[in-house]
């Protein structure tokens, strides 16, 4: 009985000292069926333009870099996820008249099908930081070269997800 009870003692003990990190937001399990429908209607898009690209470039040399999973992404692979996101938000309507995404169109992007309050908070948040970094880093440039659209596309994205996960507790 007595080590039964010590035994207690401890386990509240290591409980109390602890530190236990729970989830403050309740992400969605799966993407919404809408944007997974968008998603593939985008994929066959950018994969025509790209073909069509290669077409142009064929027989160049260019060195072949082969990515192992969770690498850092070249500028290239970038610029793709970054126009296939762009696709994304042109079909939402979620883009304003300089072809920037617009915070709204963002959080009902990362927001569709959630119905955790804490989430839905969290990512207004997180938009609303992301936008404020992309729109000062846009007037300190001045100047949009080409692909700068899937360039901020892709930014926002990354530091949207990113702000979510760090405001509601979520460990990539």
């Amino acid at each position: 009985m007595q080590l039964i009870i010590l035994a207690s003692a401890f386990a509240a003990a290591a409980a109390a000292t602890t530190k236990v990190t729970e989830l403050k937001c309740v992400p969605p399990s799966s993407a919404p069926e809408k944007i997974e429908t968008m998603l593939t209607q985008c994929q066959y898009e950018i994969k025509q333009a790209l073909l069509q690209e290669a077409l142009e470039v064929l027989g160049e040399p260019k060195e072949k870099i082969r990515r192992e999973k969770r690498a850092t992404f070249s500028n290239e692979e970038r610029r793709v996820a970054g126009c296939l996101l762009q696709c994304i938000y042109r079909k939402m309507g979620a883009l304003d008249g300089s072809n920037l995404p617009k915070a709204t169109g963002l959080v009902e992007l990362f927001t569709e099908g959630v119905t955790d309050k804490n989430y839905y908070l969290a990512t207004i948040q997180g938009v609303q930081q992301c936008m404020a970094k992309e729109i000062k880093q846009i007037n300190a440039n001045g100047t949009f070269t080409e692909g700068y659209t899937c360039d901020v596309a892709y930014d926002l994205f990354m530091c949207v997800s990113k702000q979510i996960e760090e405001i509601c507790g979520i460990l990539p």
